[in-house]
């Protein structure tokens, strides 16, 4: 993975460079922006993806579906950590329902609760008062619209 990373790091620098060195003829330059920015978002997908202390969802056909894996994939890693670290399931427990609300109120003001999306939750195991916790920091929502639409001729020619 790492060879890759650093494969796809070194085309995009040179596409940045070839882009600032005016090296691509317009025609195309145009269509090498747009690469360069599908390789930037290439990178960031992995380097989230392969995160430490991260809770992650398959890809949920809906944001109802999603935050429902979120929760069972949330309940695994608290009962390891009860185990693991002595995480004090309530205060863990509080700190999930303020992030699945937060999760939440983003779908319904984005408009997406209908497209299929993955939640990737990051979190640290805190200390307060002599209390470990889980606390979250960050959760990202990888959403997917339809691409276009394919059309598929399945008439065999014959006439009825």
């Amino acid at each position: 993975m790492e060879t890759l990373v650093k494969n796809v790091q070194e085309i995009l620098a040179s596409i940045e460079s070839g882009i600032k060195e005016k090296k691509f003829p317009e025609q195309i330059r145009i269509y090498i922006e747009q690469l360069g920015r599908n390789l930037r978002q290439f990178l960031e997908t992995i380097e989230i993806a392969t995160q430490l202390n991260t809770i992650q969802t398959p890809i949920s056909p809906s944001s109802r579906s999603a935050v429902y894996n979120l929760r069972k994939a949330f309940y695994a890693i608290l009962t390891k950590e009860i185990k693991q670290s002595g995480v004090n399931k309530d205060k863990s427990l509080e700190e999930w329902r303020r992030a699945a609300s937060k999760i939440i109120e983003t779908y319904e003001k984005s408009g997406l609760t209908e497209t299929p999306s993955k939640i990737v939750l990051s979190y640290e195991i805190k200390e307060e008062g002599g209390v470990k916790y889980i606390s979250f920091k960050n959760a990202k929502i990888f959403y997917f619209e339809l691409e276009g639409i394919l059309p598929v001729d399945l008439s065999t020619g014959e006439k009825r």
